[in-house]
């Protein structure tokens, strides 16, 4: 049941986004064909998971916020299709153990660990620090880091771009071994510095123009930008 409704769902979301979308994508070679790993993805968009699976050679188990598995139909669709929740308003033991217990089965597990959606100054790949939280269980679980980065999905949010179908990328990084030995804070800044390696990389291989690159809804809807924040901390 579980594969079923992963793929269903997966299908049922990028049915609408294929026609009104170009998407690219590059390094899904590099996904170790079997055993434990930590998927790890910037977020600009509620568009992200369908792109970022697409072409993915393997089952994502996605951690997504409590609420969106509450959604009656959908959110038990996403549970048979490996979704579990988790509580960010506190410190969600339970959460972790699903993650622990999902990788010590061979699985790969999904996270978007910037807390949100972010873009710009708020985000890893305009400057802002990562939070210590994925380090922390990359440190316990012991495997494998497959970096992530996602372009253009937030391109969506706006009708008037449904037209000219906006680009969308996708690129997976080589993955990042474990290291036990390295301090918390040291694992943060090699998910951050792969991150922005794979951002870089995208940016010269394929022209990527400024208005591809991440903004909030907001912007996209052409309401007034809201002002940045310091980037969250943790």
């Amino acid at each position: 049941m579980g594969n079923f409704f992963y793929y269903f769902c997966r299908d049922l979301f990028l049915v609408p986004l294929r026609p009104i979308s170009r998407a690219h994508y590059s390094g899904m070679d590099l996904v170790p064909k079997t055993g434990p790993g930590l998927v790890i993805s910037n977020h600009i968009s509620h568009f992200d998971p369908p792109f970022m699976t697409a072409k993915f050679p393997r089952e994502i188990h996605f951690m997504a916020d409590k609420p969106l598995l509450k959604i009656p139909i959908l959110g038990k669709m996403m549970e048979w299709g490996h979704v579990f929740a988790i509580d960010r308003t506190k410190n969600d033991r339970g959460a972790l153990k699903t993650a622990l217990a999902r990788l010590q089965a061979g699985n790969l597990v999904g996270i978007f660990p910037e807390k949100g959606i972010r873009h710009g100054v708020t985000s890893v790949l305009g400057g802002a620090e990562l939070p210590i939280g994925t380090a922390s269980l990359w440190r316990m679980a012991d495997v494998p880091v497959i970096p992530m980065v996602i372009l253009g999905s937030d391109q969506i949010y706006a009708w008037k771009n449904y037209l000219r179908r906006p680009r969308i990328f996708v690129r997976v990084g080589k993955p990042l071994p474990p290291d036990k030995n390295a301090s918390r804070e040291e694992l943060r800044d090699r998910i951050a510095a792969a991150w922005r390696e794979l951002f870089e990389s995208m940016k010269r291989d394929y022209d990527i123009q400024p208005e591809e690159l991440p903004q909030s809804a907001q912007q996209r809807w052409g309401h007034p930008v809201p002002v940045e924040t310091e980037s969250l901390k943790n």
